[in-house]
């Protein structure tokens, strides 16, 4: 498995969280997020759209401190 991967588009205004470093194959998609699936129904990757640049500063800092 992958080290958790954060990176944040600030055009675009989206949050992707890679969590494995498997094919996608699946997604799904609910309001701004969209989760995506390996071939045996783990999830490889989260997007959240339109998440502002302080939203994601308040995320990161979260994560560092796990």
């Amino acid at each position: 498995m992958a080290k958790t991967n954060i990176k944040y588009d600030k055009e675009a205004k989206i949050l992707s969280i890679r969590v494995s470093d498997k094919k996608s194959v699946d997604s799904d998609a609910k309001g701004n997020v969209v989760i995506d699936y390996d071939k045996n129904g783990n999830v490889v990757n989260i997007d959240v759209m339109k998440i502002s640049l302080d939203e994601f500063s308040k995320i990161e800092s979260a994560c560092a401190q796990i």
